[in-house]
């Protein structure tokens, strides 16, 4: 039987599996002109697209609090790469949590920042323009944040990685590696319908992973929950 504390972490991983979807569907749904299929845009249309929008600011700070989540993920989908693929998951695991960790700067700069300006009087604000269009356009330091993309290829390595090993049934290991895919197209294209749409899709793989780790921890599943894929192979 497995101990107390290896039951809460099983049933922590399986939960993260769970909530990282919703977290990036209510960031991609709080975004204006969702609809919208127009490709790129100058960074002063991103800015407008947030001033007065309590709702886009409150979706963003939802996705930041889904990056500790995504490091989890990461780890187990590491886990689950097993045998020839395991260097391979390595490496996803690695790119995948640099790309969290750019993922977080790109909320805080983006969205906690922006949330405090707007308790600001009007006139204020717009002269605080220049300089907010500038952290939009990644100027400075936030350079960096052209790197984002580092998260959706950490993911698709080790989508990849868990596809070739088995070690869960090979439609959930392909929603993944089909999503980041999306994700990919999403960010070169900033269309967030796109991105919502690749949300969808990694729920389909991320879901049943969750809740076969939670329903194995229930059961006090003895199984190396280090090594096991806590699910039957295809």
């Amino acid at each position: 039987m497995l101990a107390a504390l290896d039951r809460t972490k099983a049933i922590g991983t399986g939960l993260a599996f769970l909530l990282y979807p919703l977290c990036a569907a209510v960031a991609f749904i709080a975004h204006p002109n969702l609809l919208s299929l127009e490709v790129g845009g100058p960074a002063s249309a991103r800015v407008a697209e947030f001033h007065g929008n309590g709702f886009l600011h409150l979706g963003h700070f939802v996705m930041l609090l889904g990056v500790p989540l995504l490091i989890v993920i990461a780890l187990r989908l590491m886990r689950l790469a097993r045998d020839g693929s395991a260097w391979l998951g390595y490496l996803g695991c690695a790119i995948s949590v640099v790309g969290a960790v750019l993922l977080a700067v790109d909320k805080t700069a983006l969205c906690l920042v922006m949330s405090a300006f707007e308790s600001i009087p009007e006139a204020q604000y717009q002269a605080l323009l220049p300089g907010i269009e500038a952290l939009f356009a990644f100027k400075g330091y936030l350079a960096i944040l052209h790197l984002l993309p580092m998260l959706a290829v950490g993911f698709l390595v080790q989508g990849l990685a868990v596809f070739r090993s088995r070690a869960v049934p090979r439609w959930q290991s392909g929603a993944l590696i089909a999503s980041m895919l999306g994700m990919g197209v999403a960010a070169a294209t900033d269309i967030d319908l796109v991105g919502l749409a690749a949300t969808a899709v990694l729920a389909v793989g991320f879901v049943p992973m969750g809740w076969a780790m939670i329903a194995s921890a229930r059961r006090g599943d003895a199984r190396d929950l280090d090594r096991s894929p806590l699910v039957e192979p295809a």
